[in-house]
């Protein structure tokens, strides 16, 4: 899973998982449930692109929170054989998201390939823009306008690449991914993923590092309630 960045920008088109808490993965800190019980509905989401998405945006992030929320209390309280399946637990759902989500990987292999196509050859960069096409069509399905503006931009970049302004060409890679990051907003699955690992690495030591495991869990906490944060308070 890569790592992701969320933008602060509220969207024109939502783009999340369609991954819903009921029946995701069982639950079982008392603590994991508790700021959960807020009864959304599609209607208080209207000014979003798709007030359906909007939903799912929360009931995603908060299932996900729940998730990593059982694997701190479990933490707190001494327990790391529990915690430690909590934290599978919630790499799993988070991997379900991404899974959900495959155009999710876009902007970071835009970024990627934006920084090597100074050194590439035309032949080597189209090659690389492949599976950014591919995700662009799956991206279609969500967010069509910015679908249609990134394959301009990548059209673009092969122009500027075959004249050889090669540095123009990775600006307009950069500036097209950080459209797409403007324009959607999703779960920072992949930074979920990185935490969730340091803390495992923490608690598999012979000396479990409660410490280090404490605060990686709580980063990933920090970074989806954020994102879940900025959707409500966009509405309301």
């Amino acid at each position: 899973m890569k790592t992701m960045t969320y933008s602060a920008v509220k969207p024109a088109v939502l783009v999340l998982a369609a991954v819903l808490a009921t029946g995701a993965v069982a639950v079982t800190a008392e603590a994991a449930g508790k700021g959960n019980s807020e009864t959304i509905s599609i209607s208080e989401y209207t000014d979003w692109g798709d007030p359906a998405m909007a939903k799912i945006a929360i009931d995603s992030g908060r299932a996900l929170i729940a998730h990593l929320s059982t694997a701190r209390a479990l933490i707190d309280s001494g327990q790391i054989a529990e915690a430690r399946s909590a934290l599978n637990v919630s790499r799993e759902f988070a991997d379900t998201i991404e899974r959900t989500m495959p155009y999710l990987t876009v902007v970071e292999d835009m970024m990627d390939v934006s920084k090597r196509v100074v050194e590439e050859d035309v032949a080597a960069l189209s090659e690389d823009l492949l599976p950014i096409y591919a995700s662009i069509d799956e991206l279609q399905v969500y967010a069509p306008e910015v679908a249609e503006r990134t394959r301009g931009a990548l059209k673009q970049v092969k122009k500027h690449a075959a004249a050889g302004n090669k540095k123009r060409a990775s600006q307009v890679l950069a500036e097209a991914a950080d459209d797409i990051t403007r324009s959607t907003v999703y779960l920072p699955v992949g930074y979920v993923d990185v935490q969730t690992r340091v803390a495992l690495y923490a608690l598999n030591m012979e000396k479990p590092d409660v410490t280090a495991a404490r605060s990686a869990v709580d980063l990933a906490l920090d970074s989806v309630t954020t994102v879940v944060n900025e959707v409500i308070t966009s509405v309301n």
